[in-house]
């Protein structure tokens, strides 16, 4: 009986919308279904869906979201509106990257070969400091026997003598210091150029790809 009576109301309120255009179902707080033609100013935050004449879901709006929810949603949507802008600037870095490589290299073994020029003359600069190394070295050693010897016989070593032994010290110091920057400045290079050539390949097969696209 309680059904028949159900749908004899959403009959007379489908048979109301011809005439006012619109009718409304929504679910209230207690779980009661309601039809209606216009939606009561309170139950606009529940779920609730625009039926058509003959009954039928035009529309659904879904129900409002807590403070929570909408916090959790703007948190997401900046993440989002991050990650786009991460993809964006990635792609103009890229960009740039291709046409600076492009630009610089007329083809793959001319990088193979600038890598090696620069590696070859970076071991050159350390191929001399080692050898000068040897000879301080070797000064140091020579200067300071002096120094004992002197001592030794009881002679005073002058300070202008000892200056020349700390001279000698840092000089050694700093060639070290020279061999060590030259040495990561060869890692450093072959990084580069590696990288440089791996990514002219690619950006060159890229090039043919699109090409063979085009070409009919």
């Amino acid at each position: 009986m309680k059904n028949i009576f159900t749908i004899a109301a959403l009959l007379i309120l489908t048979l109301s919308t011809s005439a006012f255009g619109k009718l409304y179902k929504w679910v209230d707080e207690n779980g009661k279904v309601h039809y209606s033609d216009k939606m009561p100013p309170d139950q606009i935050k529940h779920e609730h869906q625009e039926l058509n004449k003959n009954g039928v879901v035009k529309e659904t709006v879904k129900r409002a979201l807590t403070d929570e929810e909408r916090k959790i949603k703007a948190q997401e949507l900046q993440k989002l509106r991050e990650l786009e802008e991460q993809k964006r600037l990635e792609a103009e870095r890229r960009e740039r990257e291709r046409n600076t490589i492009l630009k610089s290299y007329s083809n793959a073994g001319q990088i193979l070969h600038l890598k090696n020029e620069r590696i070859s003359a970076l071991n050159r600069n350390i191929e001399m400091a080692e050898d000068n190394l040897v000879i301080q070295n070797r000064n140091l050693d020579d200067m300071l026997k002096r120094a004992a010897d002197k001592e030794r016989s009881g002679e005073v070593v002058s300070d202008v003598f000892l200056e020349q032994i700390e001279v000698i010290r840092t000089q050694i110091e700093n060639q070290k210091i020279f061999i060590q920057e030259k040495t990561t400045e060869i890692r450093a290079t072959e990084e580069k150029y590696d990288y440089e050539y791996k990514r002219y390949l690619e950006y060159t097969e890229n090039e043919s790809d699109e090409a063979a696209d085009i070409d009919p």
